[in-house]
């Protein structure tokens, strides 16, 4: 047998392999930056701008902020997207970030070192200040991009053009190693700029186009920030919004100085539906950019560019794509979009705004420019929301062109769909309560299995998101339910920009028999599969991912005592089907039933039904849909709070006792050293390998910060210190484990006579090892059959996460059956050497075991958090009633074995045939066959 792994050569080795490997990557890092091709700047780049000499001044102005964001396109072979299903292909942004200004002895020529990084898709963090860009790059994001050029190179203040050489490498997609070498020209980098005022620039390889490490030209855009002039705005402020719709003043909130119209855009992606003319279609005047695009916009998108000093104009991007899904992860296209630039009016509370059109962004984004400035734009935020209007951002687009005129469209109303943009004064109109009051009446005897505590109407309970099932039982769909409005007051999503005054109860003020009454307003969001899974729907808005989605604003009441909500409904229509002739379907009817506060959590769950009021002949209405999902309350989130404290502490005190266990095992061999061969190896392997798996799987949380693992209901910081401190704990419970192993190992290792213990441990392991495996195709087997309909549904890899989840689970169970290998080489060794304290192996079953116990307690007496388990993970073991039993009998009854062969003999337990007393003789042996060589006694 080899017993090798802990020598003194071993480890000299292991050091000598390990400086082969430093010193390979210090030589592989040389022959990476020594193979780097230099390019001169003066051949690419002195015909654009005059290489001048630099000097030692640094220069306090930059040709851009810090830092500039922009788009690029071409460039595939290195920039082609991500493969990521979380990546937008078409998303194309770019951040060149300025590091140094030098004077030059030229006086309108600087000298500019920096970076432009490329992404293919946004990887920014919001941020703000004076004259800035609304977005700016995360430096904190562990991926700087696809990529990342160093550029150095000079710019002219007079013709406004940045020349710069530089290079930068990446890996091909069979693994290849290439060093890119570029020119990057920009155009119209000037000290000022107005709306028109565009930086285009290229991106070109310094290499020919027969070596692999050519790629094509890369063209790009920005929009200049620097002194930029509101030339458009400040003319159109004096005027108002000549030919917008005149809306009473009191129709809409007013800004102040706090609250101004950046600050509403600051962190807003504005996503808009719009409402087009009657009849509309796209023979008529109704595009903003004609009939060459082939479609006809229904949503529009806004986001800020830049801001004044005075936070009274701003810059922006508007958007309109063929899609609705609009977001972090999409990319402008320039033929559609408008690039503009608006005041706030505070007389007449609105914003005005003029567009422009981007031309010529079709083949190269160089050859863009900016003109047809006749768009106009008004938005305001509407001071009283009601079940027919929920939107809380409004506005208009319309032409100043006549309707004669090429490029003329009709008007078009524009309205917010989703997001809480909240002012103070905002307020909210029951119209339909009439009709509440009759469909809804209260029941005055809840009767005594309806009363308990029911959650607050003013609190985030309210919020509910379920399954829609259809009458099988069958999931279907979802339903994302948040208040709009409670009492006569909005919902306060964001506290800091709305009063906070409300209409709740005041405290020791008597209130009439109806008090537990509350009026409330919600929007309720649907989404459903296909119309050939639902035929009973209309396909009136079906989108290009299979689903269709129903939008539904409610008003009613919400009863206290009974946790029952009934609302009547409006169906917005407006965007669902254009060729109805009214907008709203209110004739529906919503009724929610929510558990109370004290319920069993574990069953308890919101239910309600979405029904129509109309005859089935009605071309309006909708079949009769059940939803449920599963409540959760803050309460429960504050308790789940306090459990996972108290699984932390559980955690360290269970890795604790398992280092004393550990230590007082030490002390027992080094107290009876001839005890130390008769320990099963496999069995100190399992041991160990079980405190070292969970380091290597959650390593990070010792080093980053995981957002992902922070709990919705607290910060994450104190979970993640908590966290740090399992780790470590883990960590010196895992050394222990691994210098009682080396004891062992060594010690058998160290008498040529001890080979028999050898052969008594192969003949364990080749019984355990069939049985682990059969064992681990039985779990894999039943947890894929339990599995395979819901996740092959919802999740495309479900196989590998039945299979790494699976092997977590299984090891869990060796785990907890560690002293089984201890009772096989004792049976084959007929052994009844004290070989394990007695404090190590009641000790360590009893530190498997208990998590077991305190599963049962959990499941009974706190609500289900997913990724939220720290102590007991079911992840890590199996966690049900049953096995909860199963396994701490069948850890006990392995630990009494230990003891009764301890103290009999190996063998003590078997029948008595079996049970023959044997002793070994010492005798040389040189094969495995001869062994072992018994003799009665």
């Amino acid at each position: 047998m080899d017993c090798s792994i802990f020598s003194t050569s071993s480890k000299l080795s292991f050091f000598h392999a390990s400086l082969l490997c430093l010193l390979s990557s210090f030589f592989y890092l040389s022959v990476v930056s020594g193979s780097e091709t230099q390019f001169s700047y003066g051949d690419h780049c002195d015909s654009f701008v005059h290489e001048s000499k630099q000097g030692d001044e640094e220069f306090h102005i930059s040709p851009f902020p810090e830092p500039q964001n922009g788009y690029y396109n071409g460039g595939d072979k290195v920039l082609k997207p991500s493969s990521n299903q979380y990546y937008q292909p078409e998303s194309k942004v770019l951040v060149f970030e300025t590091h140094h200004v030098y004077k030059t002895d030229v006086e309108d020529v600087f000298k500019v070192k920096g970076n432009l990084i490329f992404q293919s898709s946004y990887y920014y963090e919001r941020g703000f200040s004076n004259g800035g860009s609304l977005y700016s790059y995360s430096r904190d994001s562990s991926d700087r991009g696809v990529l990342d050029f160093d550029f150095q190179g000079f710019w002219s203040t007079t013709t406004g053009k940045l020349c710069m050489v530089g290079s930068s490498y990446m890996y091909s997609k069979d693994g290849k190693l290439l060093h890119l070498a570029a020119v990057l020209k920009f155009n119209n980098i000037k000290n000022s700029s107005t709306i028109i005022t565009l930086v285009t620039g290229t991106v070109d390889s310094l290499y020919p186009a027969d070596d692999p490490n050519y790629f094509e030209q890369i063209s790009l855009l920005m929009f200049p920030q620097i002194s930029y002039k509101y030339t458009k705005a400040a003319k159109q402020f004096s005027q108002g919004c000549p030919g917008g719709t005149d809306i009473p003043e009191k129709s809409s909130l007013s800004l102040s100085q706090t609250v101004t119209i950046c600050n509403m855009f600051l962190g807003e992606d504005f996503a808009f539906e719009l409402e087009h003319a009657r009849g509309c279609d796209p023979s008529k005047n109704c595009n903003p950019f004609g009939d060459g695009i082939g479609y006809l916009p229904q949503f529009m998108s806004m986001s800020m560019i830049q801001c004044s000093e005075d936070k009274q104009s701003l810059r922006f991007l508007i958007e309109f794509p063929n899609k609705s899904s609009m977001g972090y992860y999409s990319s402008f296209n320039f033929s559609t979009s408008l690039v503009g630039e608006g005041s706030w009016d505070a007389k007449k509370n609105r914003l005005c705004a003029t567009a422009c059109r981007i031309y010529d962004t079709s083949s190269s984004l160089e050859k863009s420019h900016v003109g047809d400035c006749t768009t106009r734009l008004s938005l305001r935020f509407p001071a009283i929301l009601s079940i027919r209007n929920t939107s809380t951002v409004v506005g208009e687009i319309w032409s100043e062109k006549q309707r004669n005129e090429s490029g003329f469209f009709d008007r078009i109303v524009f309205r917010n769909t989703r997001g809480r943009t909240q002012l103070e004064g905002l307020e909210y109109e029951y119209t339909e309560m009439d009709k509440v009051k009759k469909l809804c009446p209260k029941n005055k005897d809840p009767g005594r299995d309806s009363r308990g505590e029911y959650p607050n109407g003013y609190s985030r309970d309210m919020d509910f998101h379920i399954s829609i099932k259809d009458s099988k039982g069958r999931r279907k769909g979802w339903c994302s339910s948040y208040p709009l409005a409670v009492g006569d007051q909005p919902h306060q999503w964001f506290s800091s920009l709305i009063s906070s005054s409300s209409s709740r109860p005041i405290p020791g003020v008597e209130s009439d028999p109806n008090r537990s009454l509350l009026n409330i307003s919600y929007e309720m969001s649907i989404g459903l599969p296909s119309m050939k899974s639902v035929s009973s729907l209309n396909p009136f808005n079906q989108s290009s991912n299979g689903y269709q989605y129903i939008r539904i604003s409610a008003e009613g009441h919400y009863d206290a005592e009974t946790g029952n909500l009934c609302m009547v409904g409006c169906r917005d229509l407006r965007s669902e089907n254009k060729a109805l002739n009214q907008s709203m379907d209110c004739k529906i009817l919503v009724s929610v039933q929510f558990p109370p506060l004290n319920s069993d959590r574990k069953g308890s769950k919101i239910k309600g039904t979405i029904k129509s009021l109309r005859e089935k002949t009605d071309q309006l209405y909708l079949e009769p849909m059940d939803f449920s999902g599963r409540a959760y309350y803050r309460s429960w989130a504050e308790e789940s709070v306090w459990r996972m404290d108290l699984e932390t502490i559980m955690s360290v005190i269970s890795n604790t006792l398992a280092i004393a266990f550990v230590v007082l095992q030490i002390f027992h061999e080094r107290k009876h050293p001839d005890v130390c061969p008769f320990i099963s190896i496999v069995m100190l392997a399992i041991l160990a390998l079980g405190h070292f798996i969970p380091l290597v799987l959650n390593l990070e949380a010792m080093f980053v910060q995981d957002r992902e693992r922070s709990v919705w209901v607290r910060g994450g910081t104190w979970l993640e210190m908590n966290e740090i401190i399992i780790r470590v704990v883990t960590m010196v419970a895992f050394l222990l484990q691994l210098r009682l192993l080396m004891l062992s190992w060594t010690a058998r290792c160290s008498d040529e006579k001890k080979k028999a213990l050898w052969v008594a441990e192969k003949r364990g392991l080749y019984v355990c090892f069939p049985l682990y495996i059969a064992g681990g195709v039985i779990a894999f087997f039943i947890k894929w059959r339990k599995n395979l309909a819901s996740s092959a549904r919802y999740y495309p890899d479900y196989r590998q996460q039945i299979i790494l989840g699976g092997s977590r689970a299984y090891a869990g169970l060796i785990l907890d059956a560690f002293l089984f290998p201890q009772i096989l080489f004792n049976i084959f060794q007929n052994s009844r050497e004290q070989a394990l304290s007695r404090f190590f192996y009641i000790g360590i079953t009893l530190v498997r075991l208990v998590p077991h116990g305190y599963d049962l307690y959990r499941a009974h007496s706190y609500a289900d958090v997913d990724d939220t388990y720290i102590y007991a993970d079911p992840a890590a073991d199996y966690y049900s009633t049953a096995w909860d039993l199963i396994i701490p009998v069948l850890g006990l009854f392995f630990a009494a074995i230990i003891y009764l062969q301890q103290r009999f003999g190996g063998r003590c337990f078997l029948p008595k045939r079996f049970q023959e007393p044997v002793t070994y003789e010492e005798l040389p042996v040189d094969s495995e066959e001869q062994l072992p060589l018994k003799s009665s006694t």
